[in-house]
């Protein structure tokens, strides 16, 4: 129901105006109108839904107790005053539109030949990485290419508040604000179905978050910054993958997503580690780049950029 605020008001005076002095007069004008202000002003509040914003500490106890985290981990990154949940964040979680023109753009001259300069200007240290986990570099290339146009679209948004904000997705306060959100653009919303979409992705997201704080000896988590979606990095890895996969190309001692070698090795050992080997049939490579991404469009575009890698085509 709308909180729209009806008000009528009637002013009834039944003795004549030239009785009244013009001090009176005044007074009861400025009165009047006072009382008019407050009456708009109480009635525009009526059309806003308050939110109280839902705080990160909603869910630092739970994490306290969490092996390889507790209290103190909490207390540093998420205790923190501000630290909040945002439904913008959430709503574009939540509702996906995948768009076969998105992925149409990076078959496009341009886009390919920047792909081609990648392969030539890093041949050397990627040919000796490929005979090292037996992934093409091709493969890495359509991969940068697509994930974060090799660097340049690696995500703006704090990955923390990433996480918390999916964490606590499926609360009811934050759920009500997603779904309003969403019903301005699309009408049709489903409340319900909008709730079991946030109770699979609030478990996803927990997951991740524990992750996310697992890795503050190795990155800089409270500046680090991902995709909308929780990845990040020229290969826009997930904490998990980051924790499972990732590891060092350069020799440095160090993981680095952000730098070539590192993302790269890191990519082709997930590839290899998901069951990428030499020769394989089109269908078990289709397999193994959807445990990528589970998107069909994703998999067809990064086998088809392989294949024009491969030809030369121009």
């Amino acid at each position: 129901m709308s909180a729209l605020l009806s008000v009528s008001l009637t002013l009834n005076i039944d003795f004549p105006m030239k009785k009244l002095s013009y001090r009176h007069y005044s007074a009861l004008l400025g009165i009047s109108l006072v009382f008019l202000s407050f009456l708009f002003l109480f009635a525009a509040a009526a059309t806003v839904q308050a939110y109280e914003p839902v705080s990160a500490s909603v869910i630092a106890d739970r994490l306290s107790e969490e092996k390889g985290i507790g209290p103190q981990v909490v207390e540093r990154f998420l205790r923190v005053p501000g630290l909040t949940a945002d439904p913008a964040i959430v709503a574009k979680n939540l509702k996906q539109v995948e768009k076969q023109a998105s992925y149409d753009y990076f078959l496009r001259p341009q886009p390919l030949d920047l792909a081609r300069e990648f392969l030539q200007n890093n041949l050397s240290w990627l040919a000796k990485m490929e005979e090292r986990f037996s992934v093409p570099k091709e493969l890495v290339a359509a991969i940068f290419l697509v994930e974060s146009h090799y660097g340049a679209n690696g995500g703006k948004y704090p990955l923390l508040r990433v996480f918390i904000s999916l964490s606590l997705c499926d609360r009811k306060a934050l759920l009500r604000q997603t779904y309003d959100l969403l019903k301005k653009q699309y009408p049709d919303m489903d409340y319900q179905w909008l709730a079991g979409r946030a109770a699979r992705k609030s478990s996803w997201a927990y997951g991740q978050l524990k992750a996310l704080l697992k890795m503050r000896d190795k990155v800089d988590i409270v500046h680090l910054k991902g995709s909308w979606a929780g990845a990040f990095g020229i290969p826009q890895f997930i904490p998990t993958s980051f924790l499972a996969y990732a590891v060092d190309g350069n020799g440095d001692g160090r993981i680095d997503l952000y730098l070539y070698q590192d993302a790269a090795a890191s990519v082709m050992n997930y590839l290899r580690r998901h069951g990428w080997k030499g020769k394989m049939t089109p269908k078990k490579e289709e397999k193994v780049i959807w445990s990528y991404n589970h998107s069909k469009l994703y998999v067809s575009t990064i086998l088809a950029i392989r294949d024009r890698l491969r030809e030369g085509d121009h």
